[in-house]
């Protein structure tokens, strides 16, 4: 048996206790974070998710326990240009039992990571993980529009025969009309108005009319806000939290592996998410109007960039960090000539000494 690693036990950013790392087996819980082709390893702290860098003398066998596990039982969660995040259950391995995650520095297919995230192939695997409290609560709600939950944004509902509100009659989304009121009644499509200053909300009978455009070449979303009547745009990035939740919402059903390979070939051919969406929003298309194809594949867009900035956001702090770890300090003007003389005045000599 190989003993523990004897790495920092302690996060570097907030001080957080780190349990020693055993080359033998995946610490149960955590998140390791490596690179196989520049031998680079991190542990993810749990309570700050900063990247705490493994000394370059301890990685070398934890390296190779986390490519094996990768490759023999790892379960793709997520995927952006630079990263994959992996499942693994444990025991198959090596791994010890211990179930955590591992994210590698790599590229997966788009088509094979969107089939395994967003359809029903998953359905034959065991439930890793539930989204619990406020989205467990919205998806508990009837499918039917209700007429209270909106007071808390200015609406009023007419209800006839105490059923249908009559303001949802006809409209896009109607199936959906009680977890999209519960949505918005409580998250406004961005935080201020272009037009008023208040919260930019909108009404839920109304979100089939939200539509996606370009300014200036960037990609916005158009709405009308529910407080001042006025039409405002703002920038994607900003409403894309509330965005990707009510096309989640209504595209939920959508989960058959070729429904899903439907929506990723199109991204593909693009080039990506980003010209996807560009593309998406040339034509000013509201999201009712939208082909369920597309709807699905914006859905998918929106959750890949949002997820690629919070991993590529750790990962830049992590290589900053890695970088003074290693010395890899090359590129700084007159380093070499430095290097050279300190080595010089310790007696350690140089090519020619």
């Amino acid at each position: 048996m190989t003993e523990p690693l004897a790495v920092v036990p302690d996060c570097f950013f907030c001080g957080a206790e780190l349990p020693p790392l055993d080359p033998e087996r995946l610490p149960d819980r955590e998140r390791l974070a490596y690179d196989p082709r520049l031998g680079r390893l991190w542990r993810v702290c749990p309570e700050c998710t900063r990247w705490n860098v493994v000394p370059l003398e301890d990685r070398w066998e934890v390296l190779e326990l986390c490519e094996r596990l990768v490759k023999d039982e790892g379960e793709l969660l997520v995927n952006t240009e630079h990263l994959a995040l992996y499942y693994i259950g444990g025991g198959r391995s090596g791994g010890g039992g211990a179930a955590g995650q591992l994210v590698r520095v790599g590229e997966p297919p788009r088509l094979d990571y969107a089939d395994w995230r967003y359809s029903a192939r998953l359905d034959e695997f065991p439930v890793r993980r539930r989204h619990r409290g406020w989205i467990e609560r919205l998806l508990a709600l009837p499918e039917r529009p209700v007429a209270n939950l909106g007071p808390r944004i200015g609406m009023q509902y007419e209800s006839p025969g105490g059923t249908v509100p009559r303001i949802w009659v006809g409209r896009p989304f109607i199936e959906h009309g009680a977890l999209l009121t519960g949505l918005f009644a409580d998250i406004p499509l961005a935080a201020r108005c272009p037009s008023c200053g208040g919260p930019f909300v909108i009404e839920p009978q109304l979100f089939g009319d939200t539509r996606l455009t370009l300014v200036q070449d960037a990609p916005v979303v158009a709405a009308t806000c529910g407080l001042c009547g006025d039409e405002g745009s703002v920038p994607l990035i900003e409403a894309r939290p509330t965005l990707r939740t009510a096309i989640a919402i209504v595209e939920r059903g959508r989960r058959e592996p070729e429904q899903v390979r439907g929506a990723v070939r199109p991204i593909d051919r693009c080039g990506g998410a980003m010209p996807f969406v560009e593309r998406l929003a040339q034509r000013e298309l509201d999201i009712g109007s939208m082909h369920e194809r597309e709807r699905l594949a914006l859905w998918f867009c929106l959750d890949e960039g949002a997820e690629a900035e919070a991993l590529d956001a750790e990962w830049r702090r992590a290589e900053e960090l890695e970088s003074i770890v290693d010395r890899d300090l090359t590129d700084v003007p007159g380093f070499d000539a430095f290097r050279d003389r300190v080595l010089e005045e310790k007696g350690e000599g140089t090519a020619e000494g």
